[in-house]
């Protein structure tokens, strides 16, 4: 009996430990499979390298196969220099490489973030949102760049953050796009893109929306707040509705930040509210940092309406 409950129990942990085994094989690419996927993209030789020096658990049978493994490849490497990214903090010599290398902490999380929600396959994204993803992270990595190059500190730092990753994720986009897939406007309904929900659609044309505010702002303190920054910070950071600011007639100067989600902002009409910062180039600041009101995009599923209408930003 000893003998045969051994034998059912090797036999169980044999069944338990294949799945396992087969889960876990990695595919190393022949060179010639490696230089025929490669040449069919922008930048073969960073494609060639590290799909050389890598293994994936994903043969590459076609074209879908070969942007999965550039996806992965692009989003390791993407990692690798966010990593390196936040080391270079100490290395910073003065205000304006202080100034740029905040941005790529930044950005360099963006480009991470963007890169695994395309890879996510609970997402379902198209090859449109894909294609559009891609082009942020892309656009992130190049926003990194341009910030040293603005502040005249191109020397140092820089150098040390330079990487492939632009180039793989290039590769990345020249697979993914396709050249039967036109721009198209999007479809509306009553003068809204229909992705505009009907509650929100609502709201946006309500000639009252400022009746509807969660708080208020005002100078002449009236309002819970007396600066845009200050509610739009208390804000709660996820909110199922709109969470709206009403913003009172006034020239506010400050620079605000987005971070919380389903934010709205009201103002008494153009010319009446006005939000206007000082931010440049020229005073030490990058393009990246100077917006008056900017969003931050760490979150996916952020959401910011502005009634231009009703409000002036500078």
């Amino acid at each position: 009996m000893a003998s045969s409950s051994s034998s059912s129990f090797s036999l169980v942990i044999s069944f338990l430990l294949v799945p396992f085994l087969f889960s876990s094989i990695a595919f190393s690419y022949s060179l010639k499979d490696i230089q025929s996927w490669c040449n069919q993209t922008p930048y073969p030789q960073p494609c060639e390298y590290y799909l050389t020096n890598h293994a994936f658990n994903k043969p590459i049978k076609s074209k879908s196969d070969f942007l999965k493994v550039s996806l992965e490849l692009a989003l390791e490497r993407a990692q690798r220099g966010q990593l390196n990214t936040n080391s270079m903090g100490p290395k910073c010599r003065n205000v304006h490489e202080k100034s740029a290398w905040n941005d790529c902490i930044q950005l360099y999380e963006y480009t991470v973030q963007r890169l695994n929600k395309t890879l996510d396959p609970y997402t379902k994204c198209t090859q449109t949102d894909t294609q559009t993803w891609l082009s942020t992270a892309l656009t992130n990595l190049e926003t990194c760049r341009t910030g040293f190059y603005e502040l005249g500190v191109t020397d140092y730092i820089l150098p040390l953050l330079s990487n492939n990753v632009t180039k793989l994720l290039s590769n990345t986009l020249s697979l993914n796009k396709d050249p039967n897939n036109q721009f198209r406007p999007p479809s509306t309904q009553e003068g809204f893109p229909t992705w505009v929900k009907p509650g929100d659609r609502k709201l946006l044309q309500s000639s009252s929306a400022a009746s509807k505010a969660n708080v208020i702002v005002a100078k002449d303190g009236s309002g819970k707040y007396t600066t845009v920054k200050a509610a739009v910070d208390a804000a709660p950071k996820s909110s199922s509705g709109r969470y709206v600011i009403y913003v009172k007639s006034g020239v506010y100067n400050e620079q605000v930040e987005v971070k919380s989600k389903n934010i709205m902002l009201v103002g008494d009409g153009i010319g009446k509210t006005i939000i206007t910062g000082s931010k440049s180039v020229g005073g030490g600041s990058t393009t990246f940092n100077s917006a008056t009101v900017g969003m931050h995009l760490s979150n996916f599923n952020f959401i910011f309406y502005c009634i231009t209408k009703l409000i002036m930003v500078y």
